[in-house]
Formats: structure tokens, sequence, C-alpha cells
């Protein structure tokens, strides 16, 4: 069972999600999924996720961030890892709240920036009891993402104006993106949180990912505790979905293995 819901973050804005409800007897733990930078809840690889965590007796929550470009309040041009960061806690106290769902058994799903959002928030809260990272973008300042490629090839634009620019190939238009984005974004130190996280943490990493490269995760996975996995998916993008995901087949490969984790670990 499929439902929209909203509730407000910190600042009283609104978010709205889509919350999966299990038909069958609950599993009684609830998992968060984030979508990544310019993402939102609708992508096809976030929802059949979504359903196969349902399907599999989770309560799951696929939101969309304070940003233009889901349904949530906002502006692209506004956003701040900082404000994300928020905005994760929120849909967390959401879930938590949930009928059949343990407040202090609550696992996190993220997508390349989400990913990283899970990381660096998931030593912050108790309840965090298992993670997954999904192509994370975890090393910043090292203008190896194609996000600060962007905004590193702009400097001068954006040190004249405040902002740089990026293109949605979805949307077919161009956005503005204030540069705080880019000066809060490396601001925060993730692997040193990620050496924080006591809980069972997988990553996931597509070979042929153009975005972020492999090594973002290799890092980031030398610093977990045991338990924890690596799994490297020979031929995957950046994100597997439309023509990057002919067949659905890294959708059918990945949901599994994110899904046994869950089973095994909340």
């Amino acid at each position: 069972m499929q439902k929209k819901i909203s509730f407000k973050n910190n600042k009283g804005q609104k978010i709205v999600g889509i919350l999966h409800k299990p038909n069958k007897k609950p599993c009684g733990h609830g998992v968060v999924i984030c979508h990544g930078f310019k993402g939102y809840k609708e992508q096809a690889h976030l929802k059949s996720l979504s359903s196969a965590l349902e399907h599999a007796g989770f309560v799951a929550l696929r939101f969309d961030f304070t940003n233009e470009v889901g349904e949530s309040f906002g502006k692209l041009e506004n956003i701040k890892f900082s404000d994300h960061l928020a905005d994760l806690k929120s849909a967390v106290d959401y879930i938590s709240k949930q009928k059949n769902v343990d407040p202090k058994k609550i696992g996190l799903v993220g997508h390349s920036l989400g990913g990283q959002l899970v990381i660096h928030y998931a030593p912050t809260d108790k309840r965090i009891k298992a993670i997954v990272g999904l192509a994370g973008s975890y090393i910043r300042g090292k203008g190896k993402t194609s996000l600060e490629k962007k905004a590193l090839e702009q400097r001068k634009v954006a040190k004249e104006t405040g902002y740089f620019y990026i293109y949605s190939g979805r949307t077919k238009k161009r956005y503005k993106i204030k540069i705080d984005f880019y000066i809060d974004l490396i601001k925060h130190d993730t692997p040193s949180q990620a050496k924080k996280i006591k809980v069972p943490t997988m990553l996931l990493h597509g070979l042929k990912d153009s975005s972020v490269h492999i090594s973002s995760s290799k890092t980031i996975y030398k610093l977990l505790k045991q338990p924890k996995k690596l799994i490297e998916i020979k031929g995957a993008p950046h994100t597997w979905r439309g023509n990057d995901d002919p067949g659905n087949k890294f959708q059918k490969k990945i949901n599994p293995i994110v899904v046994n984790w869950f089973k095994k670990y909340l």
C-alpha cells in the first residue's frame, strides 16, 4: 500500500513523501530512502526499491528534500547540505511515529548526495540501526565528482554573481545554484563521521559510474567498523533507471541485496 503524506521540517516547511506500508504482517521496522542532488522521490530506482522493501514487510518512506525538483517546499538554488540533514531528521521522526514501526530500529538508504547524507547523519541519531549507501558521493573538496567539477569550472562566474549553473537532462532545464551550497557542502567532513558509525553499513557502487568514482565508496569503506560490506556492481552507471537500466536489470540485482541487508540487520 502506498500513500502520499506530508510533514514539516525544523523550519516549518512542507515535505512531501510516499509512505509504503506492507499488506502482509509488517516486520516492525522502518526504512527512509534519500534521493540525490537534483533527484526526487518518483525516480524509478527509488520507487522500485521502496516497493521491494514494502513487499518484504518494511514500512518505507521516500520523500522530496526541500527543493523545487519534487513536491516539497523550496527552490533548488537555495539548497544546503545542512538543511538536507535537518530534513532527514524530520523524515526519521515521521517514520518513527508510524504504527508497526519500532522507533528504535530505523534503516537509512541514500543515493549519490543522499548516500553522503545518510553516512553523515547516522552517527548523530541512535534510532539508526543499519545503513545502505548507493553510489555515494562521500568525499568532497577534491573536485572529483561531476557536481564539484561544474562548480569549480564556473568559479569566475560564481565569484561575480554568487551562483553557478547546472543542467538537468531530465527536465531540459538550466538551474542556478548559490555558491553557498558548495561552500556549506565541503565544510561537512563525512569521512570523520563515517569513523563514528557503529551500525552495520553496506555500500554499493557501479563500476561504470561516471559521476562519482568508486574510489569514493572504497575510501569510506576502509573507515567503517564491522559489520560492513562493499559491493561493486559490474556495468552499473551512477543511476540505474530508464535508458541506463535496460530491462531494469540493475534494479532487479540491487534491490534484493538492499532488502536482505535490512532483513539481516534491522
